[in-house]
C-alpha cells in the first residue's frame, strides 16, 4: 500500500507539471528545488562534500551556488518526464536542437565508422529527455537502467521512456542483452557517472581521487568492437536544450583485456570530468560518487577538517598510483584539450 501510494503521489506530481504551461512548470520546479535545498540536509551535505572534492579551490559560497543550481537543473526531469509521451518529431525540434559545433557532425562521424555506437553519458541536467529527443530525430537506441523498487512506478517509467521508439534494458543481465543489441547493429546508451561496487567495476581517477567506476562500458566496447561516443544535454537560457556529442573516442586495444579495460575506464572518467567542468551546475551532485574508497574510509561521514586532511592524503596516494600506472591515454584520445576549465563565476 505504501508503494502504491508513493506511485500515485509521483504520478500526480509528474502529471501536474505536464499539464501546466512549460514556463510556469519550470518556474514551479525551480521553487521546489530551492525548497529541497533548504530542507533536505542529507543531500545538501553530500553535494557539499562532492564539490569540496571536485573544486577545493573555489570559495564555499560558490560551491553552494553550484549545488543549488544543480538541484534545479536535475529537478527539470519532473517537467520533462510527463511530456515524453506527447513529444513528436515536429514538437521536439522546438524544444531540443543539436549543438552547431559539437553535435550532429560528431554523431555522423561515429556512424560513418560502420559499427554500432555505445553512448557514454551521465546524470547531466534533464537526462531523461536526451534519448527521447535523439530517437525522435530519427536515431532510436537502447539504454540500460536500474529498475526501481516500486513496480508501479517502474512500469510507468518504462512506458514513457519507450514512447519515442527507444528500448529500455534492465540492468540485471544487461551485458548479454547489450551485446546482442550491438551485434545486431543497434546503438546502446549507458550512464557511467555513479558509484559502483568493485564486483562491477574498478577504481579510476575522477577529480584527482579514486572513484569506483563501472567497467562494463569498456568491456562491452572491446568485445563488440563498438564506437564509443560521449553525449549529453545542456540547457539553454530560453528553456530549450542542446544535444552535444564529443568526437568518437579512440580506445586502447592492446589485446591485454585487463589492461585495456583499466585504461579505457580511466579515459571515460576523464571525459565525464571534462563535461562536469564545462557545466558543473548540470551534474547530479547529491549522489555519493566517492562512497567506495580503497582505504574503506567513508568521506561523507567526516567533519570539514577531517575531510580536508583525508583529501590531501588521498590525492598524494592517487598521484603516486598514477605515476606507477600505464601512461595516460587521454592525449591520444583527444580529450585533454581544454578539459579543465574553471566553472563560470556568476
Amino acid at each position: 500500500m505504501q508503494s502504491y501510494a508513493l506511485y500515485v503521489a509521483c504520478r500526480a506530481l509528474i502529471t501536474f507539471f505536464a499539464l501546466v504551461p512549460r514556463g510556469l512548470a519550470n518556474w514551479l520546479v525551480d521553487r521546489l528545488a530551492a525548497l529541497a535545498w533548504r530542507v533536505d540536509g542529507r543531500h545538501r551535505r553530500i553535494a557539499r562534500t562532492n564539490l569540496r572534492i571536485a573544486f577545493p579551490d573555489l570559495p564555499a559560497s560558490e560551491r553552494d551556488s553550484i549545488a543549488r543550481r544543480s538541484f534545479g537543473r536535475c529537478a527539470r526531469n519532473l517537467v520533462e518526464l510527463g511530456r515524453l509521451e506527447r513529444l513528436t518529431p515536429e514538437s521536439v525540434r522546438r524544444l531540443v536542437e543539436y549543438d552547431p559545433e559539437a553535435g550532429l557532425d560528431n554523431f555522423l562521424a561515429a556512424r560513418a565508422r560502420g559499427r554500432s555506437i555505445l553512448y557514454l553519458t551521465g546524470h547531466f541536467g534533464a537526462w531523461e529527455l536526451l534519448p527521447a529527443a535523439h530517437a525522435l530525430y530519427g536515431h532510436p537506441l537502447s539504454f540500460v537502467t536500474r529498475p526501481l523498487d516500486n513496480p508501479w512506478l517502474e512500469r510507468y517509467l518504462c512506458r514513457v521512456r519507450q514512447a519515442s521508439g527507444n528500448t529500455v534494458l534492465a540492468k540485471k543481465e544487461s551485458a548479454r542483452r547489450v551485446l546482442e543489441a550491438l551485434k545486431a547493429g543497434r546503438d546502446v546508451g549507458l550512464l557511467v557517472d555513479h558509484n559502483t561496487s568493485l564486483e562491477e567495476g574498478i577504481y579510476a581517477d575522477l577529480f584527482g581521487l579514486p572513484a569506483a567506476t563501472n567497467s562494463g562500458l569498456a568491456l562491452l566496447a572491446l568485445r563488440a568492437d563498438a564506437t564509443v561516443l560521449p553525449g549529453y544535454l545542456t540547457p539553454m537560457r530560453d528553456g530549450k536544450y542542446r544535444i552535444k556529442f564529443l568526437p568518437p573516442l579512440v580506445l586502447v586495444r592492446t589485446g591485454d583485456r585487463a589492461h585495456d579495460i583499466a585504461c579505457n575506464t580511466r579515459l571515460f572518467n576523464e571525459v565525464v570530468e571534462r563535461v562536469i567542468r564545462e557545466c558543473p551546475e548540470s551534474w547530479l551532485w547529491g549522489h555519493k560518487r566517492w562512497k567506495n574508497q580503497p582505504s574503506g574510509i567513508d568521506l561523507y561521514r567526516l567533519s570539514d577538517a577531517e575531510l580536508g586532511a583525508q583529501l590531501a592524503s588521498l590525492r598524494r596516494e592517487a598521484a603516486a598510483a598514477e605515476r606507477a600506472a600505464p601512461g595516460s591515454i587521454s592525449a591520444r584520445a583527444g580529450v585533454r584539450d581544454n578539459a579543465r576549465p574553471r566553472p563560470k563565476r556568476r
